[in-house]
């Protein structure tokens, strides 16, 4: 079942629906036509038993009698979007505060008809997005939450509750990664952008990519995140195609993806090669030369409205754990930072933090965390790798995104509390002849080595 991991909110979510005294008039709602009101009258006298319908959204002006049958037979649990095959203007319908703060420039699609489609949503830099050394990854990763929200909104016109409703799926939020691109982050108070890419290759996958842009045009971050379609009802990835396609046609439609012809299959090519991009390789597993055991107990600031760590927490959670141990190497600019979610953290969650560093060469400090939850031994809930120093662009190795994995969690933790003696089968793919035993949980033995 996938009840681990994250609900994104990544469309920004509605009050509770009012029931009206008299079914709704499309002319009160819209700037819709005489003959669009005639439509809805035909469609609503097709179902003379349905219940009193909720308010018709403005973009009612633009259904057809298909998109009114679907809205009434569905009594207005499916709200359609109203996209025909015309131009979308984006900048009219992306909420006004979309990243957060009053936006200064237009909103715009960049990259038109091409791979690297994005909706460009203007943004500025505040004192909350730096950090004493380079970028706060939490206030960046929220700034990138709420264009991701106004970018589905502006291109599919639903939102969560309205998916949930209609279709009873959600998404789920798998991992996230945040790499920083150039030496020198934007300056405060300056003028951004925020690029948001959506793309859907195929059911259940939603993934989404994004960049910080500043004022003179340089990456100073991006990142990726990794979502899934999910049934709501099962909490298994989901096989609903209609919903996906509820997401993926206007999509498409809004990027110029949407005509099948050479020139768009080649784009859809490319999107896929995106996709199956891999991490490049340092040709050796990650090799620690320091072990720490931090605390954390999770904090209800630190969740979000589906009862668990909200997502963009989490580089500030490991920032935490590792001072409670009295190292301060987090205290370096953070320049690459991944996490994969593999169970819920509710509020009040006591979580053992497992540490593994490297902290030798010129590549900054490097950091495996492990984090178990209290009373719930070997069973890990989440897993990060975060670099604090080193050469820009920051770069996390396959062989690190792999020591990540669940399954090299499940084994690593049965590792520490075993002592790595033979009878404990380890894959996790991390070598540990560089820690000293003074440096090792309680648990180990005198007998270290690499766990391959």
């Amino acid at each position: 079942p996938l009840a681990q991991g994250h609900l994104s909110t990544f469309f920004s979510l509605r009050g509770p629906r009012r029931p009206e005294e008299t079914m709704p008039s499309i002319s009160s709602a819209t700037s819709a036509t005489p003959g669009q009101e005639e439509i809805f009258n035909r469609v609503r006298s097709r179902y003379p038993d349905c219940p009193e319908l909720p308010p018709l959204p403005p973009s009612a002006a633009k259904w057809d009698e298909q998109s009114f049958e679907l809205f009434v037979s569905s009594m207005g649990l499916i709200v359609p979007t109203g996209q025909g095959a015309e131009p979308v203007d984006v900048e009219e319908v992306t909420p006004g505060f979309a990243a957060g703060e009053r936006q200064a420039g237009p909103v715009h699609i960049k990259c038109l008809g091409s791979c690297d489609a994005s909706l460009v949503i203007p943004s500025q830099i505040y004192m909350e997005d730096r950090a004493p050394a380079g970028l706060n990854f939490e206030s960046v990763l929220t700034k990138f939450d709420r264009c991701r929200a106004a970018a589905l909104q502006t291109i599919c016109a639903t939102n969560l509750r309205e998916m949930a409703d209609g279709f009873g799926v959600g998404i789920l939020l798998s991992d996230l990664e945040i790499i920083v691109e150039a030496p020198e982050p934007p300056a405060l108070i300056s003028v951004a952008t925020v690029e948001s890419e959506i793309d859907l290759p195929k059911l259940p996958l939603v993934p989404s990519r994004q960049r910080l842009v500043d004022a003179s045009g340089n990456v100073a971050c991006s990142a990726t995140f990794g979502q899934l379609l999910v049934d709501l009802k099962t909490t298994r990835l989901s096989s609903n195609q209609a919903a996906y396609n509820q997401l993926k046609m206007p999509c498409d439609r809004i990027f110029g993806r949407d005509v099948p012809n050479p020139s768009t299959l080649a784009v859809k090519s490319q999107l896929s090669g995106k996709l199956a991009q891999q991490h490049a390789q340092q040709g050796k597993p990650f090799s620690p030369d320091l072990h720490r055991t931090g605390r954390y107990v999770v904090a209800p600031s630190d969740c979000d409205t589906y009862n668990t760590l909200y997502h963009p927490k989490v580089p500030s959670v490991c920032e935490h754990a590792c001072l409670s141990t009295g190292e301060k190497f987090c205290c370096e600019e953070a320049t690459a930072f991944f996490a994969r979610f593999l169970a819920p953290l509710p509020p009040g969650t006591r979580l053992t933090v497992h540490m593994f560093v490297q902290l030798r060469g010129k590549r900054g400090a490097r950091c495996l965390y492990m984090f178990e939850e209290e009373g719930k031994e070997g069973s890990c809930s989440l897993c990060a790798f975060a670099v604090y120093g080193g050469p820009l662009p920051g770069k996390i190795y396959d062989e690190e995104m792999q020591a990540c994995s669940q399954k090299s969690a499940v084994m690593l933790l049965k590792a520490i509390a075993k002592g790595f003696d033979k009878e404990v089968p380890c894959c996790c793919g991390v070598d540990f002849n560089g820690i000293q035993a003074e440096d090792c949980h309680p648990g180990w033995q005198s007998s270290v080595g690499a766990v391959h």
